[in-house]
């Protein structure tokens, strides 16, 4: 296992106390900058035994996962009843999966294409239409 250097250790301490990469980068590793303290923050989270050391501070500390879900759990059931946005439900429904580990987060890409198409004859067109449908399906 990888040791973990003083400001590592640092950030880790950081981490479980705040939650928040940015804010624990910019702490530990005394940047100034945001975008430099969240590039750090997630290259940290992005490392294994840097989610390792953060892990086991947590249960050391008493940290339970499913302690946390089942009362996210019990206070969406005691909330039934209260006026609440379809946002609110959103909201905590993720945060329920984020913390089960189920949640998978899409991220959506745009691509620019040009051809021209006049100069293709109908099987060219035919191919091109087939890759992209596959492509397109995933």
């Amino acid at each position: 296992m990888n040791k973990l250097t003083y400001k590592q250790k640092a950030f880790v301490s950081e981490f479980v106390k705040t939650r928040n990469a940015t804010a624990s980068a910019m702490s530990s590793y005394s940047v100034k900058n945001r975008s430099v303290a969240r590039q750090i923050g997630s290259e940290n989270l992005a490392k294994p035994y840097i989610r390792q050391s953060i892990d086991t501070l947590l249960q050391t500390s008493g940290y339970d996962p499913k302690s946390s879900i089942a009362a996210l759990i019990d206070n969406q059931e005691a909330g039934k009843g209260i006026k609440a946005t379809a946002g609110d439900s959103i909201r905590a429904s993720e945060l329920l999966l984020k913390l089960s580990g189920s949640f998978i987060e899409k991220h959506q890409q745009t691509v620019s294409l040009s051809m021209n198409l006049d100069a293709m004859n109908v099987e060219q067109l035919l191919k091109l239409k087939e890759k992209y449908d596959r492509f397109l399906e995933k």
